[in-house]
Formats: structure tokens, sequence, C-alpha cells
């Protein structure tokens, strides 16, 4: 796990605050800019459920706001084909974009289940770029906790909720409704305004998202 935190900065875990205004998205409010999400009635445009099955996959959903979301999911294995990051790292991880003004300028709030289990935070911020084939994977900053738990390795069939709340200039992450992550985010961080989404890497996931259902900005990736 990156950025871990000494045990000196460990705290005991604390309930998340009460969601307000959290709401699954339907497959009309999600919009898909890489990858296949497919529903039970595949593509039915009220259902809140989708399956991913492909390596690559990126989603918002325009019409929120992109201070906090949860991700519902249930951990099915990795694909079939594994795509590296275009880093030429592999990654297998499910996760949380905030403030997702466009595909260079995101904050991530990933669960990376390999090749070491843990919660990652990063900043994407490539303030002249605002396509990803602009900026590549240029601009990325992996985000020091201020306290951080470890997390179990993920087995196929397990199901978990993830979520991130920022609140001023601090980020939490919940994991199964116990913090596990919080840390102060940059100010390059704090300066973006954009929609809720997700995204995965080389994970097989069965998933709902939830989000703010206030109307928000309509940034898209």
């Amino acid at each position: 796990m990156e950025s871990p935190a000494s045990s000196s900065e460990r705290a005991p875990r604390s309930d998340p605050p009460a969601s307000k205004g959290l709401a699954p998205v339907t497959r009309q409010q999600l919009h898909v800019t890489e990858g296949r999400v497919v529903s039970p009635q595949d593509e039915a445009p009220d259902g809140t459920w989708f399956t991913i099955e492909g390596p690559r996959q990126r989603a918002i959903a325009p019409e929120t706001t992109g201070d906090e979301a949860e991700l519902s999911f249930t951990w099915l294995g990795v694909t079939s084909d594994v795509i590296p990051l275009a880093s030429g790292q592999r990654r297998e991880q499910v996760g949380l974009k905030l403030r997702a003004r466009d595909g260079c300028n995101v904050i991530y709030a990933m669960w990376r289940i390999a090749p070491s289990a843990g919660i990652v935070v990063q900043l994407k911020s490539n303030p002249d770029d605002h396509e990803s084939s602009e900026c590549g994977n240029a601009g990325y900053t992996t985000v020091r906790p201020r306290f951080m738990e470890p997390l179990d390795r993920l087995s196929p069939g397990d199901s978990h909720a993830l979520r991130a709340r920022i609140d001023a200039n601090v980020l939490t992450v919940y994991a199964d409704g116990q913090r596990v992550w919080e840390g102060v985010l940059p100010a390059d961080a704090l300066a973006l305004e954009g929609p809720a989404g997700m995204r995965t890497d080389n994970a097989r996931i069965r998933f709902e998202l939830l989000v703010p259902q206030a109307a928000g900005p309509t940034s898209r990736r």
C-alpha cells in the first residue's frame, strides 16, 4: 500500500456521517466514457445495478455535485484481458472520481486490489489539458494520508462499499462504513469543480453508484 501512515498517526475507526441526498444512478444518468457497463436487462434505462467485464472502464454522472460518492460493489475477479496502465504498471482496482472536471483534472479515491491491497488517493492535474489524449498519464500526484488503515485482500464474491467525501479541504474515505483513509487535499484539488463518477482497471465487478442528486457541473471525461 502506498504512503502508509505510521502507527502513531492511526486513530480509532469512526462511522461516516449520515449521507444526505445520495441516490443510485440509473443507466440514463451514467455517462460511460470508456469501456462498457451492462445491466441485467442489458442497458435498461431505469436500472441501478450494472456489471463490468472489460479491463478499462470510466464513467461520470454529469448532473451531480462532485464532493461525495459511494460505490457498492461485488468483486467478481480479474478480467480475462488485463491491460497495464499508461505508466506500464499493472493494477487491479475499483474507485471513485470526485470533482471530475475532465479527463485530465480529477481526484481519484481508489480501492486497490492488486498488487497490494489498500486505499490510494491521487490528484490528476493538467490545467491546460482537457482530453485524456492530450495529457496521457501526466499530472498525477499521490496524496499522503494523515490517517490510514490497512485493508484485507478481496476474494471473488466479496461485497463491499467504498465511499469518499470532501469536507472543506479534507478528504475522508470509508470502506464498508469504517473510516480507513483521511488526508488534506492540495490546493490544485480544491480548485477543481466537476461531477462524481467511478473507474475500474482490470476488475470484474457488479456495482451501484450513489451520488448527490443536486444539479452540478456537467464536465465529461
